[in-house]
């Protein structure tokens, strides 16, 4: 254990991450420095509204209770505060998000001609709507402090084909305790038909322009496109999923097209879909079964291919919030 650890924050609503974190600091140090935002510091970094200093402090003590006493809480207006300066300091505790903030103090301590401090991180903890709890989703009632969902998350397709929208509802039904789904108009701005990578931009851009249009907390793309794989053109579904930070992506199966089929769609006037209802005779036959009902005789169809990418696109987040984490590190 060390005499004396620092942590650093906003904490403007204490929650299961900043419980996690201040925590971890109580077992790693005798004493605990906690840098405790300013208002004006804390309206620089996140843009709004933060509760008053002196009220952020109670709810800190409060926090820790009968061990308030190992504990100091210093306002700062600047990342690094008194952790800066203090040679007492033997580490400081940090989320992975913020270790670069971490090394970058190390490396000022040093040029003062002082020890770089033990960066002990942490785990982001996360909601049940797969992001990181937040005090902005908390006092925007959106999740509990410890995470729970009370509000439906919002999911937008950058699509109102309903092959698609149906395919992400089945999944979104399995992965939150509550989810809204809607279909909206976007572009994928690629070809009407698709090949190799020019898939995975118009899934792309489909997400970001969906969550945009719609407010939501996911935009969904999905596109599909041919892929040139031993010779042969196989149609594989890719979908993208943007929370408005990062985007996850994630193929569905792959069948292989016709050779004849593959040819007249390489010329750039028709799209599967197209070529399709004239060969079956079915009209919209793409928001249908879609080729692959047609090609596998109605064993499978379109919207399983949805369901397949939408979930693959969501194993990253899946997993980073709970089981198997360590694997994205």
């Amino acid at each position: 254990m060390f005499s004396k650890v620092a942590v650093a924050g906003t904490f403007d609503v204490i929650h299961a991450g900043h419980e996690a974190l201040l925590r971890r600091a109580l077992s790693a140090g005798r004493r605990v420095l906690v840098g405790l935002c300013t208002d004006k510091f804390a309206r620089s970094m996140k843009g709004g509204k933060v509760k008053p200093y002196e009220t952020r402090r109670r709810a800190l003590l409060r926090f820790f209770g009968k061990q308030a006493h190992r504990v100091e809480i210093a306002a700062i207006s600047d990342p690094f505060g008194p952790a800066l300066k203090d040679r007492a300091l033997g580490a400081v505790i940090v989320s992975t998000e913020t270790e670069a903030g971490a090394a970058e103090l190390n490396r000022r301590r040093k040029r003062l001609g002082l020890k770089p401090l033990k960066i002990i991180s942490i785990p982001l903890v996360y909601a049940q709507d797969l992001k990181k709890i937040s005090s902005r989703g908390v006092s925007a009632g959106r999740i509990s402090a410890k995470g729970r969902l009370l509000k439906p998350v919002r999911i937008a397709v950058g699509s109102t084909n309903p092959t698609k929208i149906s395919g992400v509802k089945a999944i979104a039904a399995k992965i939150f305790p509550k989810a809204e789904v809607t279909g909206v108009a976007a572009e994928s701005k690629v070809p009407k038909q698709p090949f190799e990578h020019e898939t995975l931009a118009g899934a792309i851009n489909r997400a970001v322009e969906a969550r945009k249009r719609a407010g939501a907390d996911f935009g969904v793309g999905l596109e599909s496109g041919l892929f040139l794989v031993y010779g042969r053109h196989f149609d594989i579904q890719w979908c993208a999923v943007f929370d408005g930070e990062n985007i996850t992506l994630g193929s569905s199966m792959g069948f292989e097209v016709p050779a004849a089929v593959a040819g007249r769609l390489k010329k750039g006037k028709e799209d599967m879909a197209e070529v399709f209802e004239e060969l079956t005779g079915i009209r919209g036959i793409g928001k249908k079964g879609g080729a692959i009902a047609f090609l596998s005789n109605g064993i499978t169809e379109r919207r399983y291919m949805s369901e397949q990418a939408f979930l693959c696109a969501m194993i990253p987040r899946i997993n980073m919030a709970g089981y198997g984490r360590k694997a994205y590190k």
